[in-house]
């Protein structure tokens, strides 16, 4: 977002040069304190009965350094749940595809990884979660690389879904090289650094009842609406949804948390009632700000005592949002995906991309070099 567009103008500055207080005004220092807060097995123990239910798996060195490694490559449990959008035949010639003509492994299945551990233990979070989980890093979800999964969503079933969303997202990849990027205190990784993969139990939640706080010397000083879509309901129930949110902070959260800044979401039931803790977050512009601009957040006062609720209030004004910052999972396809798509429907897409997820030939159509990104 450009604070300089008239539509992301905060609310409380108008569109003259900003005064000479409001240039001084600071950031907020994160420290690295601050970040590790955040982290999810930081938070969760306090907050279990607040949140939904989550297991932390601690992860070997061997699975970053497999996360960190180029190529995408995948267990073969699930890749049949993955294929199945196209329609194939499976005979003993097609088996033989993973061989080369001396009987030996292709590169494919030689480098497939191979984590029981961790596999177990996504089986098992599968099993006691009623089928389905949502999966995470330290800080962040692959949220990014949700076009990726035949779903088009987070929901994962087994390890080939949760692998392949961690393979391809920046988000995760964010987590792993840069969580530390802001801090005032020290850039650097720790040698020691551990990381942890959550898995939380899936629910059908309704986008429009998630909300991000921004907290700043221990008191809220605004509320966002999470999903950038127009709901008009919530127009009805904005001073309760507020009060609402407001009370489980005061109640739950502000001397549970140990740091004086940060972004929490929530979660509001249909009861209007009930509050879920989602996550914590930095009070940095690394955290999205949503319906606000961080350079008005740096200004609000804890003081002010006005930290109000930001709805989107039209259909025209989400339209607009969504022109001026359209989502990353729209923006941002790598490209040798934009080459396998070459001008196909969707559904002729859909085969080609899990063939090739599941390491089977596809032709090629581009010869163009490869780089990282394209944009869409």
């Amino acid at each position: 977002m450009n604070i300089s567009t008239p539509l992301n103008m905060p609310a409380s500055i108008s569109s003259e040069t900003p005064t000479d207080e409001a240039i001084a005004i600071e950031p907020v220092q994160i420290t690295r304190e601050d970040i590790i807060r955040c982290r999810f097995s930081s938070w969760y123990g306090r907050f279990r009965d607040a949140t939904f239910k989550s297991r932390v798996i601690p992860l070997p060195k061997e699975f970053i350094d497999y996360l960190n490694a180029d190529g995408i490559y995948l267990p073969d449990e699930g890749q049949a749940q993955a294929a199945r959008l196209m329609e194939q035949d499976s005979d003993d010639e097609d088996a033989l595809d993973d061989f080369d003509t001396d009987g030996n492994e292709t590169e494919e299945q030689s480098n497939a990884p191979s984590f029981p551990e961790v596999e177990d233990a996504i089986r098992d979070a599968v099993a006691e979660y009623e089928g389905a989980i949502f999966p995470k890093l330290n800080w962040s979800s692959p949220r990014d690389a949700a076009w990726i999964t035949a779903t088009q969503s987070l929901k994962c079933t087994n390890a080939f879904d949760i692998y392949l969303l961690l393979k391809s997202s920046d988000f995760i990849n964010y987590d792993l090289s840069h969580a530390y990027d802001e801090c005032t205190d020290g850039q650097h990784y720790d040698s020691d650094q551990s990381y942890e993969l959550v898995l939380r139990k899936w629910y059908d939640l309704h986008p429009s009842m998630e909300f991000r706080c921004f907290v700043r010397n221990r008191e809220i000083i605004g509320i966002s609406q999470r999903d950038i879509n127009y709901y008009e309901f919530l127009a009805d129930m904005k001073d309760e949804l507020e009060t609402t949110i407001h009370e489980f902070f005061e109640d739950r959260v502000r001397d549970q948390f140990e740091s004086d800044n940060y972004v929490f979401d929530v979660y509001v039931l249909q009861n209007r009632r009930t509050v879920k803790l989602v996550d914590f977050n930095p009070f940095s512009p690394t955290t999205d700000g949503l319906l606000y601009e961080w350079a008005e957040l740096y200004q609000i006062s804890p003081d002010d005592n006005n930290a109000d609720i930001r709805i989107i209030t039209s259909q025209v004004e989400a339209n607009m949002r969504a022109r001026c910052a359209p989502s990353f999972s729209a923006n941002m396809v790598p490209k040798d995906v934009v080459d396998l798509s070459n001008g196909q429907t969707i559904a002729q897409f859909a085969e080609d991309f899990h063939k090739a997820m599941a390491g089977q030939k596809v032709e090629d159509s581009s010869d163009e070099d490869d780089e990282p990104f394209v944009q869409k």
